[in-house]
């Protein structure tokens, strides 16, 4: 593509197709010094955008980076381009979060990006990568490990990030700056055979290229055919999760059996659990698991379930949420909120004021027969009640559990109500057959209703 005008218009036309620009607004762009922002800053005013620049000093290369600073600074004035720039200690904040230098400088670099956008109210911040760089990220990828998304490289637009010349290599950007007369500053450890995309870059790429002249072209056409088949899939994926899986404030069900009549159930399974930050090994194993009823994967944040009929994702409980708390039965009606139910209304009342709801969010305990404070916690393992019509006998609320057919989230997370040392109420499920209302020896009575 060895020819200004066809470099101009290619750029152009990769701008309108992907809607990444309007020319009525200013843009600013990312101006490192290098020939690639520095051409992009060139060909974007040759066609006509009004644009800032922004430049970020991370000092990590000695007196290189201060060269850096000062040829952009001199370009900008003599083109007449705002110049926005900063200072970084990449160094000490890479440290102090434990990070890599490269992520630290991405992370410092982008968070200056949105902060100067919202400054100046400029559409986008334009970043020179180009074909190559693309070709090299898929590389990247591969060997790393990928999906149908790592398959597509980079996009041309992330929210307010904008990529103009993934249309162009590295060789029209070389050729377009030589051919304006226009100079640029190097970045020696571009030259340097240290990290992966360098070695990418200088080591693989050429011999790919060597086999074929077209192969970065043809690799980079492949990732914009993947882009548009990942339209597809991601559609289908939305189609096929909203038909096996619902979503109920934090906690996520997924139907087993609907999720297995997908036609990729694998897929479907990969696209819920993977942003809740289960791995690769995690989703082959859940997927080979799907008859262990009982089975548990955890990640720091998250746990999740195989049960019956559906996998059950929730985020890791602190151990505050199931601390026990007293319950202040004051007055003759209130109400207080309980994780995982609601709101638990009471009202204390004479037995002659009461119409009994049979339906097990409600229940009616003899007042007089209850130790005050009442108290609410978590059942406990060997925890035991006298169910309501069992004559007094007692269970073990796992037992009784069990039979309600509570998955293991659920008997974890039950609340009980305890007078003294006995439970009262299997909150939202049995009160105790000791604190029945019995019409013939009961004054007052406690109600209470799970809404």
């Amino acid at each position: 593509m060895q020819d200004i005008t066809t470099i101009e218009k290619t750029v152009e036309k990769f701008i309108e197709l992907n809607d990444l620009l309007d020319k009525q607004r200013k843009l600013a762009i990312a101006l490192s010094g290098g020939a690639d922002s520095v051409c992009l800053l060139l060909l974007l005013t040759k066609l006509g955008y009004q644009c800032d620049a922004i430049h970020c000093n991370f000092h990590l290369r000695g007196k290189e980076s201060m060269r850096d600073e000062a040829f952009v600074t001199d370009l900008c004035q003599r083109m007449g381009i705002r110049l926005f720039k900063r200072d970084f200690q990449t160094g000490i904040f890479a440290s102090k979060m434990g990070i890599s230098i490269e992520i630290a400088a991405r992370e410092q670099r982008y968070t200056y990006f949105r902060e100067v956008l919202d400054e100046t109210g400029d559409q986008a911040i334009a970043t020179a990568h180009h074909r190559d760089d693309n070709v090299e990220t898929l590389m990247l990828n591969l060997v790393r490990g990928t999906g149908i998304r790592g398959m597509r490289g980079i996009p041309p637009k992330n929210g307010r990030v904008v990529r103009p010349f993934l249309c162009i290599s590295r060789s029209d950007i070389l050729f377009y700056l030589e051919r304006h007369g226009q100079d640029f500053v190097e970045d020696s450890s571009n030259r340097e055979d240290v990290f992966s995309r360098n070695k990418i870059r200088l080591d693989v790429v050429p011999v790919l290229n060597s086999i074929n002249l077209s192969a970065s072209a043809n690799i980079a056409q492949s990732m914009d055919n993947m882009r548009e088949v990942c339209k597809i899939y991601e559609d289908a994926m939305q189609k096929a999760i909203a038909e096996c899986s619902t979503k109920e404030q934090d906690v996520v069900k997924v139907n087993i059996n609907a999720m297995l009549h997908q036609v990729s159930p694998r897929s479907v399974l990969h696209e819920i659990i993977y942003p809740l930050g289960f791995n690769h090994a995690q989703e082959i194993s859940i997927f080979a698991s799907l008859r262990e009823v009982g089975k548990i994967f955890t990640t720091p944040k998250q746990r999740l379930l195989i049960d019956r009929t559906e996998i059950i994702i929730e985020p890791m409980r602190l151990k505050a949420d199931e601390m026990e708390r007293t319950i202040d039965i004051s007055g003759d009606e209130g109400e207080f909120e309980v994780r995982d139910l609601g709101l638990i209304k009471y009202r204390i009342v004479y037995i002659e004021d009461v119409k009994i709801n049979t339906d097990r969010h409600h229940a009616y305990l003899d007042y007089d027969k209850l130790t005050l404070p009442l108290k609410l916690r978590t059942v406990k393992n060997g925890d035991s009640f006298a169910p309501f019509g069992l004559k007094g006998d007692l269970k073990l609320v796992s037992d009784f559990l069990t039979e309600r057919k509570l998955n293991r989230f659920q008997k974890e997370h039950q609340k009980v109500l305890v007078s003294g040392d006995d439970i009262a109420w299997i909150v939202g499920e049995r009160i105790s057959e000791h604190y029945k209302v019995d019409e013939e020896e009961t004054t007052k009575v406690l109600e209470l209703s799970v809404e």
